[in-house]
């Protein structure tokens, strides 16, 4: 069994956000939602409505949480990035937005670390 790259997970995490998004891309063009990232959130809310608050790993550090080991990020899009390259072929580069993957986790990862010592017997 071959162990899968750092490159090659991020790729699978991004196709399969690209996936969960296309549907929500319609939706924000009808106005149901003003961005997809609203959409993957309600969505995430939707299959579990105790989520009440996502923010990144260093976000929730700040606040004084911890993770909880084994906890899988909520898949978001992150803020767009410009980037220029030159194509195949070409001379001139191109300007391009490139959209990275953000790693979120709900309140229902996290705890104080005072909780983490209640809860070791």
């Amino acid at each position: 069994m071959s162990k899968i790259s750092k490159k090659e997970q991020y790729k699978a995490k991004r196709m399969e956000l690209i996936a969960m998004s296309q549907n929500i891309r319609l939706a924000v063009k009808e106005g149901i939602y003003d961005t997809v990232n609203e959409g993957l959130k309600e969505f995430y809310e939707g299959e579990n409505p105790e989520i009440k608050e996502f923010n990144t790993f260093n976000q929730w550090k700040e606040k004084g949480y911890t993770i909880i080991k084994g906890s899988k990020a909520f898949l978001f899009w992150g803020q767009p990035r410009n980037y220029s390259q030159v194509p195949e072929g070409g001379q001139e580069p191109e300007e391009y937005k490139y959209f990275p993957i953000a790693c979120l986790f709900s309140n229902l990862q996290v705890m104080k670390p005072e909780q983490e010592q209640k809860q070791t017997p």
